[in-house]
């Protein structure tokens, strides 16, 4: 009884954004050990029959509500497990036991920075006859790239000191913290090199062109652009994914320039002015996408050019056909990387892996055929064992880890 009722404050402080460090390193211990289930389950029950109190808990004390202390044996443990990544990391859990349950949660957990994830109808089985599996645990990504400059040497920035790191032409190029690089245009020079910077599975970077433009890269992506602009336009070439933030001049339009998949169409072209906007273009994703949050972006692909407003998102399909097609877009989800975050919004499980095999550098395999859509919010900086647990909660999918290869599988029912 005792443990019964330690489960069910700490579930209810992390619920609430209340745990403490410590509290929240013997909630993802407990949480591994299929521990927290039952009271997780009660306190979604409750909070969806208007409740605010889980049963046989005593929370609330004159000051407020009491924090939930350890046991001797929790206490004993804590210098074992590892914590999350960051506090603002904690990830935040609805179980789908019932569908209405769920959405009654939906609105309190995302306001929390939660990750749920509502499945079908079906009622998954009970978590704690679920096997357990051990797993490797594989740290996020971070800030990680290579710089390519003009005559074709390399600098790894990760090791790099911060401050001048080369001069290309009448250009600086500077190194900040927190994984930024920074172009500072200067002289007279006409010469017009090219530098690429490239991130790997597991990394992102932030650079500033010579005009002052801001460009993210997403893990798995490079940008090629010129130390200098001249002339009367400004282009670059992007594989990947990128969020640009587009330095406004009428009188030399912004470019970017995608290569599309191999034997998939011609070039793919955005044409922006002053504006903000995300490409994501993998070639191992069925389509590009160019959303835009501000100004105006054309889009040219195969047929007639899509002229975007903010709000709206031009998509071409990554076999070549089709031409381009213009929807409303959902910029949360979007840009969701940008903010150092998965989102999910009826997204099937295999391009839920390609985004965490991209950010882990994990290969991913499957075992079997899976029909599993998800709807969620989930932080990057945590490890993947604990993105992988959260999924394995919803009951439908199982994770095995060995030697940087994750298996997918589908879970068995009687």
């Amino acid at each position: 009884m005792e443990n019964k009722a330690f489960y069910q404050r700490l579930v209810r402080r992390y619920m609430e954004n209340k745990a403490s460090d410590e509290e929240l390193e013997v909630f993802f211990h407990l949480l591994e050990r299929g521990l927290l289930d039952e009271p997780i389950t009660a306190y979604m029950n409750a909070r969806a029959d208007g409740n605010a109190a889980m049963p046989d808990v005593a929370h609330q004390e004159a000051g407020g509500e009491a924090a939930a202390v350890p046991g001797r044996e929790d206490q004993a443990r804590i210098h074992r497990i590892s914590p999350p990544t960051h506090r603002e990391g904690a990830l935040r859990i609805s179980l789908r036991k019932r569908w209405w349950a769920a959405a009654a949660l939906a609105g309190l957990l995302l306001a929390a920075g939660a990750v749920y994830f509502m499945q079908g109808s079906k009622k998954p089985p009970p978590l704690a006859q679920q096997p357990v599996t051990p797993r490797q645990d594989i740290a996020p990504g971070g800030d990680h790239a290579v710089l390519t400059l003009a005559d074709g040497s390399t600098i790894t920035l990760d090791s790099a000191g911060n401050g001048s790191l080369s001069t290309q032409g009448g250009t600086t190029i500077y190194k900040h913290a927190g994984g930024k690089l920074a172009y500072q245009a200067g002289g007279t020079s006409q010469v017009v090199q090219y530098n690429t910077l490239s991130t790997p599975r597991g990394g992102k970077y932030q650079v500033l062109l010579p005009d002052g433009t801001s460009v993210v890269l997403n893990a798995a992506s490079s940008l090629r652009f010129p130390t200098a602009f001249t002339g009367s336009g400004r282009e670059v070439e992007l594989n990947g994914e990128a969020y640009f933030e587009v330095a406004g001049n009428a009188a030399a339009p912004f470019r970017v320039k995608v290569r599309p998949a191999a034997g998939s169409g011609p070039e793919r072209m955005i044409e922006v002015l002053g504006t903000s906007f995300n490409i994501m273009a993998y070639e191992d994703e069925p389509v590009m996408k160019t959303t835009l949050v501000s100004g105006a972006v054309r889009v040219t692909g195969e047929g007639v050019p899509a002229l975007l407003r903010p709000g709206q998102q031009a998509v071409i399909s990554n076999s070549g056909a089709g031409g381009v097609r213009v929807e409303n877009a959902a910029l949360d989800e979007a840009l969701a990387w940008t903010r150092n975050e998965f989102q999910f919004s009826n997204t099937n499980i295999y391009s839920i892996m390609r985004q965490i095999s991209r950010w882990y550098n994990v290969d991913v395999s499957y075992e079997d055929s899976l029909h599993v859509f998800l709807n969620g919010n989930i932080r990057k900086n945590v490890p993947a064992s604990q993105v992988f647990k959260m999924l394995e909660l919803t009951g439908e999918v199982r994770f095995r880890t060995e030697n940087g290869r994750v298996t997918v599988s589908s879970v068995k029912r009687p």
